[in-house]
């Protein structure tokens, strides 16, 4: 495998030139952490639009990406900090950006294979909307629509990313691509609201990793679809929208929280199906019903961090049964995962704000996963793909909800008060992960007649 060291090369020495011309003039005209900052992330943006032009091979792209993150480590952690460090790290919140930004590109790189338009406008969104807004956000933001522990997120930034993000989708699918004026507008329009509604959401960085990988999906998906297909669409992003602002009379969740519950359903309904909305919106309208909402529950409030908590997992399902094309295989291990999280949060509710005993609890908060979830995704997986799960898979998935309850159980038997925290929010989806990974095993052995 011949290794392209001389575009390797040549990558690095425009990204220190960059850094070098950053820090002249960090000296020569004072400015502040954040626009240095910024200043390099668009440096190193535009730099990386050339790659699909110097670079034929992923493996170096991905040698390209392991020195970058060695580079980024020698200047955050030895004396370079304090010189040539500071246009990246001269900044008080802590943040993972960078290297999510070198991982995403990599990514991006990967999966657009070639594909110049794939590759550019994820990289073009990153580089320049995401800059926009936190420097307009910054500078003029006056309406925060972050609460209690979420990441500062005003109107006026969000407007700007979509604007930005909106231009630099429109004008490369017109100018490089044979996609019409009509679907260009609606595809323009999808991923200028999704991917600025993905920015709100983002936190501790993770917005350059979320929001290049959430833009070459919400693209390569709509860049295909006639111009019928793509009305359709539009017309369930406004119907979930509409249904999250419904469910908003709970009144349990964050804006913030709300956003993250549009751009969630509309990535399962594109990834995988209509039909694979039903689980989460289910756990989103029974989480705090059945029974409804106690008098000591009113000042709990569910921010985008901890909803997050329950959608990772069930997503990362939705992108490797896209990525696969195994959706029939994989339904009932998405819909279980779900059915796992309504059921440790549910021992939580039961135990702690409606005081059950703690076998009553336990025993309910499996009745209403099984119930409200799982039942009625078998009868989706019968319906939609005509076969049902294995007996085997069947058995497994029953016992993983058991345990996700004697999990949850365990881990709060010493607990005397209980309070809504991401902390709680990690520990819950710890639980969905370890049982979604055994079940994903024992159905991936079935696949492949290991057992």
């Amino acid at each position: 495998m011949v290794i392209e060291w001389k575009s390797i090369l040549v990558v690095l020495a425009i990204l220190c030139f960059m850094l070098l011309i950053i820090k002249i003039l960090e000296k020569k005209l004072k400015i502040n952490g954040e626009v240095k900052r910024k200043l390099f992330h668009t440096s190193m943006g535009l730099t990386m639009l050339i790659l699909p032009h110097i670079f034929t091979s992923v493996f170096s792209v991905a040698i390209l990406g392991v020195i970058a993150l060695i580079v980024l480590y020698v200047l955050k952690n030895t004396k370079l900090k304090k010189s040539f460090g500071t246009v990246l790290y001269d900044i008080e919140r802590e943040s993972l950006g960078e290297i999510f930004f070198v991982i995403s590109v990599f990514l991006i790189f990967y999966l657009s294979k070639g594909d110049a338009i794939l590759y550019s406008v994820p990289i073009l969104i990153l580089t320049f909307a995401d800059s926009t807004a936190a420097l307009i956000g910054k500078s003029y933001g006056k309406s925060n629509l972050a609460e209690f522990n979420e990441d500062t997120k005003s109107i006026e930034g969000s407007f700007m990313f979509f604007m930005v993000a909106f231009m630099a989708t429109l004008v490369p699918l017109l100018l490089f691509t044979e996609v019409g004026r009509e679907e260009t507008l609606i595809i323009s329009a999808i991923v200028g609201f999704n991917v600025a509604l993905v920015e709100m959401i983002s936190h501790s960085g993770n917005d350059n990793l979320l929001i290049p990988l959430t833009t070459f999906a919400f693209i390569s998906i709509h860049i295909g679809h006639n111009v019928e297909m793509l009305r359709i669409h539009l017309a369930i992003w406004i119907a979930i929208f509409i249904l999250v602002t419904i469910a908003n009379r709970v009144k349990a969740w964050s804006k913030l929280a709300l956003v993250e519950a549009v751009v969630i359903g509309y990535l399962t309904a594109i990834l995988y199906g209509g039909y694979a909305i039903i689980p989460p919106l289910i756990l989103f309208l029974t989480v705090m019903r059945f029974p409804k909402r106690q008098e000591n529950e009113k000042d709990n409030l569910y921010d985008a961090r901890i909803i997050e908590t329950n959608v990772l997992i069930p997503i990362g399902i939705c992108g490797f049964a896209a990525i696969t094309g195994w959706r029939k295989e994989f339904f009932m291990i998405y819909s279980t995962a779900y059915a796992m999280h309504l059921i440790v949060n549910s021992f939580v509710r039961f135990k702690y704000y409606i005081k059950y005993s703690e076998t009553d609890s336990f025993v309910y908060s499996i009745c209403k996963g099984i119930v409200f979830i799982f039942l009625p995704c078998l009868l989706i997986q019968k319906m939609v793909f005509k076969e049902l799960i294995s007996f085997t898979l069947l058995i497994s998935m029953i016992v993983a909800m058991i345990l996700s309850a004697v999990f949850i159980k365990y881990k709060k038997k010493d607990v005397k008060e209980e309070k809504i925290s991401i902390d709680n929010g990690y520990m819950h989806m710890k639980i969905v992960l370890i049982l979604t990974l055994a079940l994903s095993g024992i159905e991936l052995m079935q696949m492949f007649n290991i057992i």
